[in-house]
């Protein structure tokens, strides 16, 4: 049967309607394919909007890094030289072993191998890590300072095993004297988290070296210089492949310090093997000749990692070197405090110059019975012959004649109780006793006996080394207090040279001049003498002035029995002095611990001092025949 017409329409009419749901479909598959491209285009651009603007800096720098690496260059410290300009303290290179975290793949594992090549714990290598953690991934972090050439002869070999591992060679302070000043010099260490957090050193990062004590910590910005950068570039595993460019290090300033390294060498050759300090200033202006505190310590291996032996040394509690006992270390005056009851009862009118009191050897107050140190006693001496023969009776009445708060208020005038100024860290103040002191302290009344005591520089009152130094000072120059100074002069990097600070006036000794002109020929006669105390520091051709003291330790009932008692329970020895007697230039404080007397132990070693400033000056023959009188 033939299709109709009427069929052939309606299959036309189903092709049409096939045809429009076709390109329907097509239109929804090229919307579809659209929409897809779009938003890839729209993530590409989005991506690269992020890479290129948002992280650009970041990565840009991260890829400049994986090729040219930032090489931190360590400024040399400026030097420490004495006032003619000899090295004290310089600086020699050493090698570190760094590691730049980024380039390692497995840190851990090579700590592990670190630590056999260097010798040196895990833990004390994660610890150095831990501390630069703040830093960038690419920053080399140093995890031992100063290996020894073996050392480095059995890491350098193998570095190319070690990815991120490298020896940087640094700066590191070399003291040709060995252990010369050491308390006043002081020492390196690196710088610890906490000093990083509170950004007490701008511009240091971990591992750097920062001064930790004495002139090294006072004038670490002066000394610590800028540091430098080098560009290199460096391949694939690390290691460089050239130099492209360097800022250098800018050094720190060189200082000159006022120390004399003639004196100073032998202060520490006369103090070998003792316990104590040594301070040797100028009267005229304060500046620090010597000073010595013994024990000294070794300076270089603060900087390097002190050994638990090392530390375990250090902090002897026989002989406390750690202690700077110029400045921090507290004695009683012992018998310099009569110069003090002797100005006090001159200025009181107590005594006069004339005035004679008894010494049998001994002297009673109400049940107790104080004692001379020479028994036999010394008859009617003045002010004077008391001050010469280091008298205790006479300063035990004198004492009383004056009385606790006046004796305060001169032993104060003297600089006691107070600190003096000097730039050094934990400087002690002393003490002064008086009636309110004791009533707030122990809540009890004064003591006639401790005043007498007081007299004779024992009981309550303290002092240091440097106070001792700076109170002979004061009467060698005529009644000024200097604030003691040890830097001279500093010269920058570029030779300029800029002067130190100025001498600073920071008290006066108020007293009549006939006062003093009378202390100090009494303390001419403690070392020209024959019953003077401090013969022992006598010089042919330098008149020298002094003053002797013995401090009781412990009480002791028999005083001829000191050699045969534990070191430990002996007197310390303590002498004062200056000289030349007419024209002082110079003025030393010697205190040795359980020394002994002060006449046969520490005078001696004030004479050595003087004999090795005065050698070779002309004219010395005047010297020995000043009175001392002239103020």
């Amino acid at each position: 049967m033939r299709p109709s017409l009427r069929d052939a329409g309606r299959v036309l009419l189903r092709l049409r309607q096939l045809d429009v749901k076709a390109r329907e479909v097509n239109r929804q598959r090229c919307e579809a394919a659209f929409l897809f491209v779009l938003l890839c285009v729209v993530t590409l651009a989005a991506r690269l909007w992020y890479l290129q603007i948002v992280k650009g800096t970041e990565l840009r720098a991260r890829s400049e890094h994986n090729r040219v690496r930032l090489v931190r260059l360590q400024p040399p410290r400026g030097k420490l030289l004495d006032r003619s300009g000899r090295l004290l303290v310089g600086n020699q290179p050493c090698f570190n072993v760094c590691l730049v975290r980024e380039e390692a793949k497995d840190v851990e594992d090579l700590l592990g191998r670190l630590s056999v090549l260097l010798e040196e714990p895990v833990g004390a290598l994660r610890e150095r890590l831990i501390l630069g953690r703040r830093l960038p991934l690419y920053t080399p972090i140093v995890l031992k300072r100063g290996i020894d050439r073996d050392t480095l002869a059995r890491l350098e070999p193998r570095l190319f095993r070690l990815p991120g591992v490298s020896v940087e060679v640094e700066p590191l302070r070399k003291y040709p004297h060995g252990r010369l000043a050491s308390h006043l010099l002081g020492y390196l260490a690196e710088v610890n988290e906490a000093e990083l957090a509170k950004g007490i050193y701008p511009g240091v990062r971990p591992g750097d070296l920062v001064g930790r004590a004495g002139v090294e910590a006072q004038y670490q910005k002066v000394l610590s210089g800028r540091s430098g950068v080098r560009r290199v570039e460096v391949d694939a595993t690390g290691r460089l492949a050239r130099v492209l460019d360097e800022t250098p290090p800018l050094p720190g300033s060189d200082l000159f310090l006022t120390l004399d390294l003639d004196l100073q060498e032998e202060a520490e050759r006369a103090m070998r093997g003792k316990v104590g300090a040594v301070v040797a200033l100028d009267p005229r202006n304060g500046c620090i000749r010597a000073f010595t505190s013994v024990p000294e310590y070794d300076l270089e291996p603060f900087a390097w990692g002190l050994t638990p032996a090392q530390w375990r040394a250090l902090n002897d509690a026989r002989t406390r070197p750690l202690q700077d006992k110029a400045v921090q270390g507290l004695y009683s005056p012992g018998s310099i405090f009569k110069i003090v009851a002797a100005v006090a009862a001159l200025e009181t009118g107590r005594l006069a110059p004339q005035t004679r009191l008894t010494c049998t050897g001994s002297f009673r107050l109400g049940r107790r019975v104080f004692r001379c140190w020479d028994r036999r006693g010394h008859g009617e001496p003045d002010l004077y012959e008391a001050l010469v023969a280091s008298c205790d009776v006479f300063f035990y009445q004198a004492g009383l004649m004056v009385g606790v708060d006046e004796l305060a208020r001169y032993a104060r005038a003297f600089g006691f109780g107070r600190a003096t100024g000097i730039a050094l860290e934990d400087e002690k103040a002393g003490l002064v006793p008086d009636r309110a002191w004791k009533l707030e302290r122990y809540g009890k009344p004064w003591q006639d006996g401790e005043t007498a005591i007081m007299a004779i520089g024992q009981g309550f009152t303290l002092v240091t080394p440097l106070q001792l130094a700076e109170m002979i000072a004061a009467i060698a120059n005529g009644g000024t207090f200097y604030r003691p100074l040890y830097v001279d002069r500093e010269r920058s990097p570029s030779g300029r040279v800029r002067p130190g600070d100025a001498p600073e006036v920071v008290g006066r000794l108020d007293v009549r001049p006939e006062t003093l002109r009378l202390v100090r020929r009494a303390l001419r006669g403690v070392v020209a003498d024959e019953e003077g105390t401090g013969h022992a520091c006598r010089l042919p051709d330098v008149a020298v002035a002094g003053k002797t003291a013995t401090v009781q330790v412990v009480q002791q009932s028999r005083r001829g029995q000191l050699e045969e008692l534990p070191w430990n329970l002996r007197d310390h020895a303590i002498f004062i002095a200056y000289a030349p007697a007419e024209a002082p230039e110079l003025a030393v404080a010697v205190l040795v611990e359980h020394g002994g007397h002060g006449g046969s132990a520490a005078a001696p070693i004030a004479r050595r001092l003087f004999e090795t400033w005065f050698r070779g000056r002309p004219g010395g023959e005047g010297r020995g025949r000043g009175d001392g009188g002239a103020t």
